[in-house]
């Protein structure tokens, strides 16, 4: 099971997981899927792959770095369920 961060933004609790690469070379995509509810969409955005090559670096992201990417992050339209 991967890890998974968590981080409070917009009044919710977001889990924050890595995903593949982009289709943009030498991107990743990192993922913000809303726990609280499932009425809000998630949100994604591309980040340099040698800033985050693997989830341990998102875990270690400090807590602003990590809110500064959710707030540069783009809504992806309607909810998902991701279990």
């Amino acid at each position: 099971m991967p890890s998974e961060r968590k981080l409070k933004a917009d009044g919710d609790t977001w889990s924050v997981r890595l995903g593949e690469a982009s289709e943009r070379q030498g991107f990743r995509t990192l993922l913000f899927f809303c726990v609280t509810t499932n009425q809000r969409p998630y949100r994604v955005i591309e980040v340099p792959e040698e800033r985050l090559a693997d989830q341990e670096a998102v875990d270690e992201l400090d807590a602003p770095a990590l809110e500064e990417l959710f707030r540069a992050s783009r809504s992806m339209g309607y909810p998902l369920d991701f279990e």
